[in-house]
């Protein structure tokens, strides 16, 4: 399924500003490296299928996304969840187009329990500043998080699984597609690692659409499910391992 445009809409296509934040493998944004992922090979076939809106990109963080947001310096989130800090009554949602969720990680190098991953509140964890967890009741602030946990914040997803290998930390919380990604990369790691069978949290991914927006999460949602079921971008999914949601 290829969007039909006209030559008007060709040459005026009605630019969507659509934020990007450092969250592997969706989005990769460091300092003096390309900006990679999942999500910018999405919004390049997102601007490839259809003419009639010119997706761009706007740097921000996990932190500074809702003042932006608020701010008006974009209108669309991808790969988002609407209990991460969103008000219903601001925005629309596209249906889910992916799924995923956050397992718990530790080193092998010690005996574990069966119940260890099942209350972790009195461990050393490490997670990623700004998102939202489940065991921390989605509380993002540093110093709250502090207070209430012998917590490690770090930027960087492989932070956390080095920290948990080298046993800095006893748990981490890491995206299980990044986590996937990671292994397929470092075998060599994968009997050093133990993986929680239960998740922190399991969501499910949607486009966030400011209400009133240039684009409605409809059309968003065509756009996207253009995408993931044309054969096309068959390679999407295979580079990152992932099997997209219909």
């Amino acid at each position: 399924m290829v969007l039909a445009a006209t030559t008007e809409t060709q040459a005026n296509p009605k630019v969507i500003k659509t934020s990007i934040y450092h969250f592997p493998p969706f989005f990769i944004v460091e300092k003096n490296h390309p900006r990679i992922g999942l999500g910018l090979d999405l919004i390049s076939a997102m601007n490839d299928v259809q003419s009639e809106y010119k997706f761009e990109t706007v740097e921000t963080s996990p932190r500074r996304r809702h003042d932006m947001f608020q701010k008006g310096l974009y209108d669309v989130s991808l790969f988002d969840h609407v209990n991460w800090g969103w008000s219903s009554e601001n925005v629309e949602t596209t249906n889910i187009y992916l799924k995923g969720g956050e397992r718990y990680i530790s080193s092998n190098s010690t005996q574990k329990k069966t119940d260890f991953f099942q209350d972790i509140s009195s461990k050393k964890i490490g997670a990623i500043l700004g998102y939202h967890y489940r065991f921390a009741k989605f509380e993002t602030d540093p110093q709250k998080l502090n207070k209430r946990f012998d917590i490690n914040l770090v930027t960087n997803q492989e932070q956390i699984i080095k920290q948990v290998l080298a046993n800095r930390i006893e748990i981490g919380v890491v995206t299980e597609t990044f986590l996937k990604k990671y292994l397929r990369e470092n075998r060599e790691n994968a009997d050093r690692i133990v993986i929680s069978k239960n998740y922190d949290q399991e969501y499910n991914f949607v486009g966030i659409v400011r209400k009133n927006a240039s684009i409605s999460a409809l059309t968003l949602e065509k756009i996207i499910y253009a995408v993931t079921t044309s054969p096309k971008y068959k390679w999407i999914a295979d580079k990152y391992g992932i099997h997209w949601h219909h």
